[in-house]
């Protein structure tokens, strides 16, 4: 019967539902699409073994995960002791958005604080310390306190999704291409064994929702981590803090909910911009997490494989934590011998299936194996040669850069020491599990450097051993999270002058974080990657409009990225090297040595001419964009060597070259 209790215990677990169908709709669309393609039957067959499922596993891993005393307690939002808060924090949000709104622009932009106003910064930390008062306050709810920490969390993400009115990045550009073409022809060729969880997901929400391709792709990274990660990471503190003996309370949960504030300061940057990466980050995060919150085992797994359809870099650890969490469970009903044997197995697969994966990906070419130290070291070198005590500037650029330039330094010490700290705790909970899947990615780290790939240009080589410093970090999340409520902790017991002195400083750490997880331009730091802009859509447009024969373009990667969001993947020569986009797509690819070619050498017929013959046109156009070093002398050198040119708006050049006939 469906009574009070149990409309509480479904909206209590909203999350979890919503959680639960983003999962299914991954796993089954990357399979249907995987087997067959998506058409609208496939569609109608993925959602029917969605629902299916859905009422099954809901019924088993989800309804009854809280007790109803807490239902009652727990997730009120609104009630007499948290309104003024509540209010408070929703006039200075408002402002927020508002402001960031105003800002939005499509100049080629290198960074978004280009065009925010620095009020935007004050009004950042304002929110910041109303919502770390609201944490404090033990008479305002569960539900409130995770309400305001998902809505800062995606504040703090939202950035370059409302500033960047075009797109930010270049990749996200690339998979709404192929996502477009996939919903309106069913599937691309060839299939891709990857990415297709985010494909999935993101179609089956347009075809349910009516919002576009394009709306979802830019905000789905970041509205779920709002959703997710804050709930996820609150449940694993209080699956090891909570009060023994005391079902019915939310004990000390101050120091649980200012952790989850300042877990931000370590995640801003992997979730500001939607890619499968990026998302399958997020799900790795949250396996590894509910893997440890002594939930059921089977949600783990839900979690993994939908990692694993997302991006096979982050699935395969997310699939192997998995393994030792079900091998640890079980490992009573083995003979010892077996016990280690079966451990030793599980952990050289985890070492060995990712540098494995990697080298057939790589060609499985073995002539590409050599041992170079420096492919090892590199990160590590940037991490030291990054070291910075700044002070060129005023003191709080110098504070900021101070953080900024040695980040990944100080995320170093900050695992050394969670790890040291942790293991001097007497009562701590077993995380061997991790400490093995964590030697296992090391070892994986070490032998996946060592892999070159034929496809990526010298400095995009170390790109996917890199991404395994990603995952090692993330698997050690948890110690940073048990560190920083441990700290957090000790801090509240100090006197009124101390605490003010810490509240101003994570204040403070909140807004440097914003501000360094986004690219800059000023005096410390240029990010130098420039934007899509509205003068880039205008060229491709234009070139399109005139030409009325095959034709093949020479152009940066943020004009090839504005030809993907106008035209998709609709035009494509055979060539003596494969199939070649008609923008140069990749940067390492052979069309785009052409344009490096015409803009670091010379732009003359010549280079021209060997890009029409590689494509087989007659016709070939060279873009330069105002903003490109050295422009002012490529375009007077240009304009003498192409047979006719034209400009948008001062800032995009456009040469158009013909092929000579012999």
């Amino acid at each position: 019967m469906f009574d009070k209790i149990h409309f509480l215990k479904i909206r209590a677990n909203i999350n979890d539902y919503l959680l639960l169908f983003i999962c299914l709709c991954m796993i089954f669309g990357a399979i249907v699409y995987y087997i067959d393609a998506f058409h609208f039957y496939d569609l109608i067959i993925v959602l029917l073994l969605v629902i299916g499922s859905f009422y099954v596993i809901s019924k088993k891993i989800i309804q009854n995960s809280l007790p109803s005393s807490e239902l009652k307690t727990n997730w009120l939002i609104f009630n007499k002791d948290n309104y003024k808060y509540l209010l408070a924090y929703c006039i200075i949000y408002a402002f927020l958005i508002t402001s960031l709104y105003f800002s939005k622009s499509d100049r080629p932009l290198i960074s978004p604080w280009q065009v925010v106003k620095p009020e935007f910064f004050i009004a950042y930390a304002l929110a910041s310390f109303v919502l770390i008062l609201s944490c404090a306050n033990n008479k305002i709810k569960s539900g409130t306190k995770l309400f305001l920490i998902s809505l800062h969390y995606f504040l703090s993400l939202l950035v370059a999704v409302i500033i960047y009115k075009i797109g930010y990045g270049f990749d996200p550009f690339i998979h709404q291409a192929t996502m477009d073409l996939i919903d309106k022809k069913g599937l691309v060729t060839p299939k891709p064994p990857y990415y297709l969880g985010e494909y999935s997901l993101i179609i089956i929400l347009h075809k349910i929702s009516g919002l576009s391709v394009y709306f979802l792709n830019k905000i789905l990274v970041p509205i779920l981590t709002s959703l997710f990660l804050p709930l996820a990471s609150y449940r694993f503190l209080k699956s090891f803090f909570i009060n023994p003996g005391d079902s019915t309370t939310d004990y000390n949960n101050t120091p649980r909910f200012l952790s989850l504030i300042f877990i931000l300061i370590l995640t801003i940057s992997p979730f500001i911009v939607t890619t499968p990466q990026n998302l399958s980050y997020l799900f790795l995060i949250l396996t590894i997490l509910n893997g440890l919150s002594q939930r059921n085992l089977f949600w783990v797994v839900i979690l993994a494989l939908a990692t694993a359809s997302i991006h096979p870099l982050t699935g395969l650890p997310a699939l192997g934590w998995v393994c030792w969490l079900i091998f640890k469970k079980y490992q009573h009903l083995f003979n010892p011998v077996m016990a280690k044997i079966t451990g030793v197995i599980i952990f050289s697969a985890n070492s060995l299936i990712l540098p494995i994966a990697l080298f057939f990906a790589g060609g499985a070419n073995f002539k590409k194996l050599n041992f170079d130290l420096s492919l090892l070291i590199n990160p590590f070198n940037n991490i030291l040669s990054g070291l910075s005590m700044s002070g060129r500037e005023d003191w709080l650029s110098n504070s900021i850069y101070f953080f900024g330039a040695n980040f990944n330094l100080f995320l170093l010490l900050i695992i050394f020491a969670s790890l040291f700290f942790f293991y001097k705790q007497k009562n701590k909970p077993d995380w061997s599990s991790l400490v093995y899947i964590n030697f296992s990615l090391i070892i994986a780290y070490i032998l996946s450097s060592q892999i070159l790939f034929n496809d990526l240009i010298g400095y995009e080589q170390n790109n996917y051993s890199g991404r395994l410093l990603i995952i090692i970090c993330l698997f050690n999340l948890p110690f940073m999270i048990w560190a920083i409520e441990k700290i957090i902790t000790k801090i509240l017991s100090q006197n009124k002058i101390v605490l003010i002195i810490w509240l101003l400083f994570g204040v403070a750490m909140l807004n440097i974080s914003l501000y360094i997880s986004y690219p800059r331009f000023d005096k410390y730091f240029n990010s130098r990657g420039y934007s899509v802009s509205g003068n880039d859509i205008k060229a491709v447009k234009l070139i399109n409009q005139q030409t009325n024969e095959p034709y093949t373009v020479l152009a940066n990667q943020q004009v090839s990225a504005a030809a993907l969001k106008e035209f998709g993947f609709n035009n494509y020569y055979q060539s003596s090297k494969g199939e070649i986009y008609f923008y140069p797509i990749p940067t390492g690819g052979p069309l785009y040595k052409y344009y490096l070619d015409m803009v670091y050498k010379k732009p003359d017929q010549k280079t021209a001419q060997g890009a029409m013959n590689l494509v087989g046109v007659k016709v070939a156009y060279l873009i330069v964009n105002k903003y490109w070093n050295d422009s002012g002398k490529i375009i007077n050198e240009a304009k003498i060597e192409a047979n006719s040119w034209f400009e948008v708006n001062g800032e995009v050049y456009i040469f158009k070259y013909i092929l000579k006939t012999q």
